[in-house]
């Protein structure tokens, strides 16, 4: 999938927060080269990365509770491929917003339970 016009509107404010000097292209060669999973929805996107056992959510920009209902996909996501924890990259606000997160320093982290 690629990065169309829409969703790089959910994503910019993101990019131009935390990923200075990262462009489109390069987002999407790491969509192509499978070093990010993008989810999205018609009022919001979240582009993912995996580090070993952690999955994580490195931009996401858009409606609120549209983020949260990608939230959920994420989960479930990490879940079926066994993941130990997500991580998510962002401002301070998102802890008041999404449960079962803890503060790390200016990373937020869910422990992720499955069942073998």
């Amino acid at each position: 999938m690629f990065i169309t016009d829409k969703i790089w509107e959910h994503l910019l404010p993101a990019v131009e927060t935390t990923n200075e000097g990262m462009a489109r292209e390069d987002f999407e060669k790491g969509i192509q080269d499978g070093n990010y999973k993008l989810f999205t929805n018609n009022k919001s996107s979240a582009l993912t990365a995996s580090y070993n056992s952690i999955l994580r959510v490195g931009l996401a920009g858009g409606d609120l509770e549209s983020l949260k209902e990608i939230e959920k996909k994420i989960v479930n996501y990490a879940k079926k491929r066994k993941y130990k924890y997500i991580d998510i990259l962002g401002r301070k606000g998102w802890e008041k917003v999404l449960n079962g997160y803890n503060k790390k320093a200016v990373l937020l982290r869910k422990e992720i339970a499955w069942v073998l």
